[in-house]
């Protein structure tokens, strides 16, 4: 199997591990853990275990890679952090909608960094993988507040961290790359713990049900994940890259309509093949 597709699987492996990821983050934030709190134990336990494996395996570290995984990780985290709060102040639905608009900006970010203009297909495929997602998870309630606005910031921070990681990782080692951004993302999600969350990262005891939770959030939405994202992409262009990942949201429902009893309905049906679909065009200029 020739790398590119074997890359495209695995993505579409990461989405469907992140899709499933829903239900332990819920049970995590509605067990009191603060959302600081959370992304800082998350990304930062991850950067501790990659530092581990990259000083057993006596990998050696780049100075353009760890600057390059240090800035990705402050804009992931940027990423995230937009989300949450942007969640405090609008519907889960509409936050997911505006941030799976992070695959509309890809193919603009790339025209900006490296001055590639974006092919029309990617073009049209982003615009009908976004009717997929309204699809997906718009609602009645069709109004903008201050939440919407916030996640519209979030969505922008995704795309941006595709596109920096695709447009430099060429050559470089991606497993040193993500670990510096995990380390990154970590530092800043303590740091603000501290400050805006009264430090309940370093008081707070945890119980069996959290401890589980956040253990399958760290290996297997976060170093796993991130680590093949992180690999994939130096086979794939960044806006392949974000059409797959946007499959995250379909996962998502059917994890929903299988393990939390959602039903499965015509809204989602549509959406997910229109995301199917948008995937699958990208591909035509290849026959």
């Amino acid at each position: 199997m020739k790398k590119e597709n074997l890359s495209k699987l695995l993505l579409l492996l990461v989405a469907m591990i992140w899709g499933s990821g829903f239900p332990a983050t819920k049970i995590i934030l509605d067990s009191g853990i603060k959302p600081f709190e959370f992304l800082g134990i998350r990304f930062f336990i991850t950067a501790v275990v990659m530092f581990c494996i990259m000083k057993i395996k006596k990998i050696k570290i780049e100075k353009t890679e760890r600057n390059l995984g240090l800035i990705a990780g402050l804009i992931l985290f940027s990423a995230f952090a937009f989300q949450t709060v942007g969640l405090v102040y609008t519907t889960s639905s509409k936050n997911a909608f505006i941030t799976g608009a992070n695959v509309i900006f890809v193919p603009y970010i790339v025209w900006i960094i490296t001055k590639e203009k974006p092919k029309l297909i990617y073009i049209l495929s982003s615009i009908m993988c976004f009717i997929g997602i309204g699809f997906l998870s718009f609602e009645k309630n069709l109004t903008i507040n201050f939440g919407d606005f916030l996640t519209f910031i979030c969505a922008i921070c995704f795309a941006l961290q595709i596109v920096v990681i695709g447009s430099r990782i060429k050559n470089k080692n991606p497993f040193t790359i993500n670990g510096f951004q995990m380390f990154s993302a970590g530092i800043i999600g303590i740091l603000l713990n501290i400050i805006f969350e009264g430090a309940t990262i370093f008081t707070r005891t945890y119980d069996f049900k959290q401890i589980l939770a956040l253990v399958y959030i760290i290996l297997f939405n976060t170093f796993i994940c991130y680590s093949i994202q992180t690999y994939a992409q130096k086979e794939i262009n960044p806006s392949q890259v974000s059409l797959i990942l946007t499959t995250e949201i379909i996962f998502g429902a059917l994890f929903s309509v299988l393990l939390l009893g959602d039903k499965m309905t015509f809204q989602v049906v549509i959406g997910g093949l229109l995301i199917f679909t948008s995937i699958l065009l990208t591909e035509v200029k290849k026959r």
